[in-house]
């Protein structure tokens, strides 16, 4: 028979496994969003899209290829730093927040599997046999 506080181990230990599992998975999404942006350089407008649902807007860029780019409102013929990389986006923009919660996500997670391991634990005590 185990005693509560090893069942609070185990269940502990599983819930660590199951959360790096889907950190590594990629189930909690990259761990690197960042990365580089790319090189920045200076490109021109050619077609631009509202911010309303219009398609993408595309870009000139210095080497003169033309490029989608993610972002709207901007005018045929404007000039724009661009982060060229795999995509292309604004070099001065920044979407979103810059903090990255991902390992405390994976933390608040390791807590969830302890604190339903404890509560099993409770609801469901393990079965005593009676001394015959």
């Amino acid at each position: 028979m185990r005693s509560p506080t090893t069942r609070l181990l185990v269940a502990a230990a599983a819930s660590v496994v199951v959360a790096l599992a889907f950190a590594l998975l990629g189930l909690l999404g990259h761990w690197s969003a960042g990365g580089s942006p790319g090189t920045v350089v200076e490109a021109e407008v050619v077609t631009g899209a509202a911010c309303t649902g219009g398609g993408p807007e595309r870009v000139r860029l210095p080497t003169g290829g033309v490029s989608e780019l993610d972002a709207c409102g901007h005018q045929a013929g404007e000039r724009v730093r661009v982060a060229v990389g795999d995509v292309v986006r604004l070099g001065d923009a920044t979407a979103g927040a810059t903090v990255d919660l991902r390992p405390v996500g994976v933390v608040l997670l390791i807590f969830a599997g302890v604190g339903g391991g404890w509560l099993a634990g409770f609801c469901f005590p393990p079965v005593r046999r009676r001394p015959t």
